[in-house]
């Protein structure tokens, strides 16, 4: 079989299998809407669009207390 490294420019991550099925239950709640509306297909593009979400709310939280 074939190398099973993610693609590059990607990384791989572990979580507690808790935390996989809440995001993948979540993921099943709202998937057409965010293939029609966001364009997003797939679980890897839920779970990185929503990981995004949380690192930019914390960024904003982080420059809003320096300010």
């Amino acid at each position: 079989m074939g190398n099973k490294t993610p693609k590059k420019g990607y990384k791989s991550i572990t979580v507690k299998a808790e935390v996989y099925n809440y995001f993948f239950k979540e993921w099943l709640k709202v998937k057409q809407e965010y293939i029609i509306k966001k364009g997003i297909h797939s679980f890897s593009a839920y779970a990185t669009y929503e990981l995004s979400k949380l690192m930019n709310e914390e960024k904003k939280s982080n420059n809003e207390e320096l300010g």
